[in-house]
């Protein structure tokens, strides 16, 4: 049998759309900071490839608390995100975002942070972080 560790585990925002039907919840949540505000209406958040899958259109996260929001560019380090509603975004604000694709982000960090109503209850190792080819 195979499965899709992230999906299956954690499942994403993109699971969530396609399969309506089944009424999963995504268990990860992505923590990510407003970096700057270039011009009106355009925020940045260090959310780049290097942290979240690239494969897909855009969006390739769903920004909680930026519904109204545009994603527009992404580079290795930053994503760019054209808001009508900037001003609820200021430089250094924390925000939350849910990946369309979970399963390349889980095996891009060491570990993940459970939180259990509101705390930070633990942490669990990411197997999948430290691939190796045996030949």
């Amino acid at each position: 049998m195979e499965i899709s560790p992230g999906t299956t585990l954690l499942w994403d925002a993109g699971y969530t759309a396609s399969y309506k039907d089944m009424e999963f919840l995504p268990a990860a949540v992505l923590l990510t900071r407003v970096i700057s505000k270039p011009s009106p209406n355009l925020v940045c958040f260090d959310l780049g490839h290097k942290h979240l899958a690239s494969e897909m259109n855009f969006p390739r996260v769903m920004l909680l608390e930026g519904e109204s929001c545009t994603q527009i560019g992404q580079s290795e380090e930053h994503l760019m995100v054209q808001c009508p509603n900037d001003d609820k975004f200021a430089v250094g604000d924390a925000a939350y975002a849910i990946p369309v694709h979970i399963c390349p982000t889980v095996a891009k960090y060491k570990e993940v942070l459970t939180v259990v109503d509101g705390s930070l209850s633990g942490a669990w190792q990411v197997a999948a972080r430290n691939l190796k080819i045996n030949i």
